[in-house]
């Protein structure tokens, strides 16, 4: 009876932590997906121990700084006749630049971010976020291709590594056997402005004013400022027919190309 009774604190407290690690899986993620483009937050330690023992940083960056970088990373095939190639055409990364920007300056430091976008040859997907003063780019696949450390992916096809440019290099982690460069993991150097911390960036923006002696005499009431509307945010799935609905006008020439890719962004802009 006595033993029955030293156990059982012991099983409560571990099927406690176990409903808590469970319900923190199903946790909802916010997540942006139309249009053949997916993009979302996840924690840190979803990304692996690599990146959950990483000391992440939130950074200000501008739209520019990401579409310099989308254009600059390249990747080559582990083929007989490989290539060198862009990993992202300028077209996709004006499409995806601008919304990659807005989920950098509003995430968290414990939280990384999910891409996926559809391209002819199948799916380019990945992780970014930022560590120190640098973004990190980590792919999964590009084209379709799933990254394999083996240098031939079997008679499916060839595999690939990035191929880091100017001032960019490996995310290189340490083994017992030594050093090992991860080549689906490349780390490009933010400029100073985009590397200046959001705290920093606050405290720039809002010094402390300085105090200065009132002037006797009569004082003039300022005039009262409206506050504008707040519109609520679209889901997730309402954006999502929206974008189709749009698209298929687009395809029906029912609008031409500058007003369906202006409309498009005002859509994506209500969402994040």
């Amino acid at each position: 009876m006595k033993s029955y009774k030293s156990i059982l604190p012991f099983f409560l407290i571990s099927t406690l932590l176990l409903g808590l690690v469970v319900g923190c899986s199903f946790t909802r993620e916010k997540k942006l997906r139309g249009d053949g483009f997916t993009l979302m937050y996840k924690s840190k330690s979803a990304g692996g121990y690599e990146i959950a023992d990483m000391k992440l940083a939130s950074v200000k960056v501008s739209e520019d700084e990401i579409l310099r970088q989308l254009r600059s990373i390249q990747y080559e095939e582990l083929a007989l006749f490989g290539k060198k190639r862009a990993v992202f055409t300028r077209k996709q990364a004006n499409r995806i630049g601008g919304l990659i920007a807005k989920a950098l300056n509003k995430s968290s430091r414990n939280k990384i971010i999910y891409y996926e976008l559809d391209t002819p040859d199948g799916a380019t997907e990945g992780n970014v976020f930022a560590n120190g003063k640098v973004l990190n780019w980590r792919f999964s696949s590009i084209r379709g291709r799933v990254f394999s450390n083996r240098s031939f992916n079997g008679w499916g096809g060839s595999n690939w590594i990035l191929l880091p440019g100017s001032r960019q290099r490996y995310h290189v982690t340490g083994r017992l056997l030594g050093k090992v460069a991860k080549k689906n993991w490349i780390k490009v150097p933010l400029s100073r402005n985009s590397a200046r911390e959001l705290e920093e960036e606050k405290e720039y923006r809002d010094p402390i004013p300085s105090q200065k002696p009132r002037k006797q005499g009569r004082v003039r009431a300022e005039p009262s400022r409206k506050q504008a509307p707040t519109r609520n945010k679209p889901s997730g799935t309402e954006l999502e027919k929206k974008l189709q609905f749009l698209k298929g006008l687009y395809e029906k020439n029912l609008v031409d190309e500058e007003e369906y890719n202006r409309k498009r962004k005002e859509l994506l802009d209500t969402f994040l």
